[in-house]
This record gives structure tokens, C-alpha cells and sequence, in this order.
């Protein structure tokens, strides 16, 4: 942070005289002089800030009724300002009704002097591109590893923000590109732990030794603060009362859905778009870059990539807030028609595992393929991107020897869980969409990733919403304090979220919580709202009831129960 040396009185811009004007937060100054315009360069120059972060830190000093005080601002890398008085050491101008005096260092003549970075180092294992938002190739840089910056396009700072979306940089004699998401200017910074409040269990490291979970659960793992965006023209829908139904049964039962908001306090849908096995409800154009035979996964499909952006829109229009949910590693068609991406035995045939063959969540093809679906949907204007199953196949610890997860980069599985959340935020966010994710209840209770790769806090530090799946019937009797959890839906549902709140308050910009609550198993409406209420003792808003595919003769068994989880 740049700390002002010089005490004074805060000041303010002067009004705005004729042949002085304001554009995007900058201040220009022009005369309008006899013969054409005289533009005072040489009395107050035009420069731009300069700094190897994202942003400038400021702290101004000011009296306020005889006390110091101080201002604390941040400039974006590259603003470009008007100087009002320019000294041999350091130059004062004014920048939103502040004035500022800065050393000469943090002021260039030219953005493209801002942009004169020689190396930079990634928070993570990253793949490198061949071009800007490519597809991801084989070759990776490692947390912390220096890489040579052979180029910056003006066009790829955000003016706002100060960040650089992309780099150019050399490895192994080849140019590349790298997203600027995961980037830092230091190796200090690319190697520092942002966040040391994690807490985690040990209890992995008895099958694959010492600091194994360190290593899993913090030091692969990146934690710095993201915040998320509410972009304007979709608000976020935190109050989001919603219930699952497939693509199918909405379009069978469209009637039904489209008034279920006048019977009942739901405003969101969460409509399974590619579900498991792999099968798509629609008619996806994206597959056959993926599938050697897209028809398999067309077999179940009710609508075209047309009819479904028009359907998104009706239900849009009749206030719905619509997510969509894509079923991700548990993918047997992916499976069967890429082995090579695929869990398989040491002699690479595959495995079935719980009656399914399963990508491997290293693959970056599953990867790819699963973020270009979201893409697709995303496109057709709907307000958030929900993924379910994302994580590794539960119960393969006892067959590690004779398994091979394709884990070609050597990483964790929780790190290869977040790299794949992280990979989908950022190629999604030009789409103004938001990134939610699905999770196992119990990992966050264990304090650990259960061996499935879903570690609670590496997965919600990368998304907009994260959504756990407490059901009473997945506990046993005992867990959280509550004797039968099974019979008490709403005592469960209460303590975890609880649990829930501890945890992320352990996360500096946490995401929203958005809970799963159930609706199956001959839940009354009594029983529902208790969940409801459970919430909100818990100080959160918003529910999602997971009753199947949505068949409106299981809803309206306790559709009387989905009330309204504002907090009042």
C-alpha cells in the first residue's frame, strides 16, 4: 500500500468549467483556444498508474475537526489521469474528488508502459492455451513456477478492475496463453497461503502417508478470495425457492410448472439438462467434438437447442429464476466412447464401479466437454449453471493398486476437483452466468474430502452458490448429536447448516449457501417447512427440494410445505 507523505486537508474536484469534461472516471482537460485546440501537455501531462498488482493501494491522509484521519483507495492498474502539479520526486492529481500526491515510480507516460511485466506465476497448476480461451493443452506450469511474458494486448486490461485477462508467455521454446484468473506478479504471492483459518482431518493420510492432506487439502488447493459478480442484467437470486424437475417432465407438464408459483411460494426451477449416464434432454451441438456417436446421447432428448432457449425465456418471463443442471463426471457415455480419459485398470480396460463406467475428473477432454455443454446453455440466456457430481467415484481406496485414474499431472484429487470448478467460472463468466456446485453432505462434516475429491471449503471458495445435500436418510444414527436423523429431517437440516455457517465463515468473500432439502421418502408438508425453517434458525435463505424428476404426483404430496424462505 502507498502511503502518502504529505498531510493535507482533503480536497475536492473544482465544478466543471466549459472545455473541461469527465469520461469513464477520467479527467481531461482541454481549451478551446483561437485557431484550433491547445491542449496543456506540457503544464498538466496526461499519465497512467503503474503498479505490478491488479490495483494501486492508496491511504490518504485528511483532517477531520482538528483529527487525522485516513482514506483508504484503490486505483486500477493503467487509469489514466491529468496532473495538476508535477515535481522532481513525486505528482499530485485528482481522482475521484480525492486529490492524490504519488511518488513518480507509480505514474508512466503510456498504457503500454503498465503493461511491462517480465514473468509472471500461476496459484496453481494450470494448463497452458494455444490461443486465448483455446481449448486446454497437455503441457502445464506448476504452482509458483516462473514464466516468461512475451505479451500483452492493451484490449485485455479491464479498465475497471486493473486485471489482465490473458498473457502471452514461453515455455520449452513455444508461446502459449494463460488466463490472468490465477495469476500473481511474485512467486511470493503465486506460493502464499491466502488462507490460513482452513481446518482439516488427517484422516487420509493413514492410507497415503504422512502430509498427505496438507498437501491434498491446502497446498494445491487455491484459496484466494474471489467475489462474486452480480451481474446486472441477472440479479442473483438469493430467496431461491426451487424445486428439481428434468427437461422431460417439464415439457410434459409444462402447465403445471408455469402455475406452481401461484400455488405455492416457488420463483426457481432447477431443470436437468444432462443427466446421468450421460444423456442429454437436448439436442446438444456441441457433443460430436467430444462423442465419436453424439446419437446415444440424444436418446432421451425433448427439445432442440431452439426450443429449449424458448422455454427458458417462457418461464423467464413468468418470473422463474432457471438453473440448469448438468450431471458431470458420472458420464458412462463419455466413458465408453473415451477410455483413454477414462478410470481403468493398470491394463486399460474399464472399470464399473456402482454398475456405471466413469471419466476420470482429471481428464481436462471431460473437463472441456462438460464446460462447453454449460457454455451452450448458458447462451441461451438462462441465470445459472448448476453441476452435480462433481467428484471422483466413492469407495476406490481399497482398489488404489490396480486402478488408474489418469491422474497424469500428479494432483490431488480435491485440487483436480477445483481446477475443473475454477476452468468452468472463468470460461463461463463472459456469459453474465452464475457457477453453483452440488456436494455430499458428509465430507463437510469429516473435515475432509472423503476420499471423493469434494473437500467443502476448496469447492465453495471457487463458486457463486454451493449446494450440500443433507438428507436425513444420509446419516446415521447419532451424527450431528441427533439420535435418528432419518425421522427428524428438519433437526438435520438445522445442525448441519449450522456446521455449514461455521465453516464458511472461515472463507474471506464466502459464496452463497443454497441448501438441497428433501422432498421424497413420504415427507409431509409439516416436514418440509421445518427444513425451511431449520434454514433460516440457521441464518440462510433459499432451498431446493430434490423430489426425482419432478413428477407432479410426488410434488403435490407435500407441495404445501414450499413456503417462501425469506427471513423475515
Amino acid at each position: 500500500m502507498v502511503s502518502l507523505m504529505k498531510k493535507k486537508k482533503m480536497k475536492t474536484i473544482r465544478p466543471i468549467q466549459k472545455g473541461v469534461f469527465l469520461a469513464g472516471g477520467v479527467l481531461g482537460l482541454t481549451i478551446l483556444a483561437a485557431g484550433g485546440y491547445f491542449i496543456y501537455d506540457s503544464i498538466h501531462p496526461q499519465k497512467y498508474i503503474y503498479t505490478q498488482e491488479n490495483t494501486l493501494s492508496v491511504s490518504i491522509p485528511y483532517i477531520v475537526d482538528g483529527e487525522a484521519a485516513e482514506k483508504q483507495m484503490e486505483i486500477p492498474r493503467g487509469t489514466r489521469i491529468r496532473l495538476e502539479d508535477q515535481g522532481t520526486q513525486e505528482s499530485t492529481f485528482v481522482y475521484e474528488g480525492m486529490e492524490i500526491t504519488l511518488e513518480n515510480r507509480y505514474l508512466k507516460d503510456s498504457l503500454a508502459d503498465c503493461l511491462d511485466i517480465e514473468a509472471i506465476y500461476p496459484r496453481r497448476l494450470l494448463n497452458l492455451r494455444d490461443s486465448k480461451g483455446g481449448a486446454l493443452t497437455d503441457t502445464v506450469v506448476k504452482k509458483g513456477e516462473k514464466l516468461k511474458v512475451t505479451r500483452i494486448d492493451e484490449e485485455d486490461l479491464d479498465s475497471k478492475t486493473g486485471e489482465i485477462n490473458w498473457y502471452q508467455v514461453e515455455k520449452g521454446n513455444k508461446k502459449y496463453w494463460i488466463s490472468g484468473y490465477y495469476i500473481e506478479t511474485t512467486k511470493k504471492l503465486a506460493t502464499k497461503n491466502w488462507n490460513d483459518d482452513i481446518t482439516y482431518s488427517t484422516y487420509w493420510d493413514e492410507y497415503f502417508g504422512e502430509g498427505y492432506s496438507e498437501d491434498a487439502y491446502i497446498d494445491q488447493v487455491d484459496y484466494k478470495p474471489t467475489v462474486t459478480q452480480n451481474y446486472k442484467d441477472n440479479p442473483i437470486l438469493e430467496n431461491c425457492n426451487a424445486v428439481h424437475v428434468s427437461l422431460e417432465n417439464l415439457v410434459k407438464y409444462k402447465d403445471y410448472f408455469l402455475s406452481l408459483s401461484k400455488e405455492t411460494d416457488i420463483n426457481a426451477l432447477v431443470v436437468e439438462l444432462k443427466g446421468d449416464i450421460g444423456y442429454l434432454w437436448y439436442e446438444s451441438e456441441v457433443v460430436e467434438n467430444y462423442l465419436d456417436d453424439p446419437s446415444q446421447a440424444f436418446v432421451n432428448s425433448v427439445a432442440s437447442v431452439d426450443e429449449l432457449e424458448d422455454l427458458i425465456k417462457e418461464f423467464q418471463d413468468a418470473g422463474y429464476y432457471m438453473i440448469g443442471r448438468i450431471v458431470t463426471f458420472k458420464d458412462q457415455l463419455f466413458a465408453l466412447q473415451n477410455p483413454e480419459e477414462s478410470i481403468t485398470d493398470k491394463e486399460d480396460n474399464l472399470i464399473m464401479h456402482n454398475d456405471e463406467y466413469w471419466p476420470s475428473p482429471y481428464s481436462r477432454k471431460a473437463w472441456m466437454y462438460n464446460v462447453d455443454v454449460a457454455k451452450e446453455i448458458a447462451a441461451l440466456g438462462i441465470n445459472e449453471i448448476q453441476f452435480d457430481y462433481v467428484r471422483f467415484p466413492d469407495g476406490l481406496s481399497s482398489k488404489m493398486d490396480s486402478i488408474d485414474l489418469k491422474n497424469t499431472y500428479d494432483e490431488s484429487k480435491a485440487s483436480a476437483l477445483q481446477g475443473f470448478l475454477q476452468y468452468a467460472k472463468e470460461e463461463l463468466d463472459p456469459y453474465k452466468v452464475y457457477v453453483a456446485a452440488d456436494v455430499f453432505a458428509w465430507p463437510m462434516v469429516a473435515e475432509d474430502d472423503q476420499d471423493i475429491g469434494q473437500f467443502f471449503l476448496a469447492m465453495a471458495s471457487t463458486v457463486d452458490i454451493i449446494s450440500p445435500m443433507p438428507y436425513s436418510d444420509h446419516f446415521s444414527n447419532g451424527a450431528m448429536g441427533i439420535d435418528n436423523p432419518s425421522s427428524e429431517p428438519g433437526k438435520v437440516i438445522e445442525e448441519y447448516s449450522k456446521l455449514a455457517y461455521k465453516e464458511l465463515q472461515s472463507l474471506k468473500e464466502p459464496p452463497i449457501y443454497r441448501s438441497w432439502i428433501q422432498g421424497y421418502g413420504n415427507l409431509s408438508p409439516e416436514e418440509i417447512k421445518e427444513q425451511i425453517k431449520g434454514l433460516n434458525e440457521s441464518g440462510f435463505e433459499g432451498y431446493m427440494v430434490w423430489f426425482g424428476f419432478g413428477v407432479p404426483d410426488d410434488l403435490d404430496q407435500n407441495k404445501e410445505g414450499y413456503i417462501d424462505s425469506a427471513i423475515q
